[in-house]
């Protein structure tokens, strides 16, 4: 079985297999309720430094850094010796082109009063697949989403 809490075997010796195990269940619904992770970069007499990484959730629930740094001092807090906790916080930052959907681009062409025909002439994408992009009956991976973004902040920003 992999452990959810990356290099936790840098905490032996410091506790026993019990303290590890609720540590990973801790972890686990950590990660199971809003994709947070841990790894410990080191452990040694004066404490332990861990990295909390929070990564894209569908609750669109995000944690901001104190908030990272508090769940993480929590969860480790129970060590015994009440080890001094170094986190670095790594929170999640969304990607520009989640934006996009249909709505998103039809709501573009409508106030740039861009035509298909205008896409398939940049894009030179056949005009059934940027049709069904458009209208949301095909779905849109991230490099779809990425073109579609960068064809539209373009046009606005050459239009300034």
């Amino acid at each position: 079985m992999t452990n959810t809490i990356k290099h936790i075997e840098k905490l032996a010796g410091r506790v026993d297999s019990g303290e590890l195990a609720k540590l990973e269940a801790g972890a686990r619904l950590y990660l199971r309720h809003s994709n947070i992770s841990f790894q410990v970069l080191s452990s040694d007499a004066n404490g332990i430094m861990i990295r909390t990484k929070q990564d894209k959730h569908l609750s669109g629930n995000y944690a901001d850094e104190i908030k990272l740094i508090e769940l993480t001092r929590n969860l480790f807090g129970v060590l015994p010796g009440k080890p001094v906790i170094a986190v670095q916080p790594l929170i999640y930052t969304p990607v520009l082109v989640d934006v996009v959907d249909a709505k998103w681009i039809q709501e573009r062409m409508e106030k740039h009063r861009i035509q298909i025909e205008d896409i398939v002439a940049d894009t030179g994408i056949e005009k059934g697949s940027l049709s069904a992009w458009i209208k949301g009956t095909r779905l849109m991976t991230q490099p779809v989403k990425a073109m579609f973004y960068f064809l539209f902040t373009d046009h606005e920003s050459r239009r300034k």
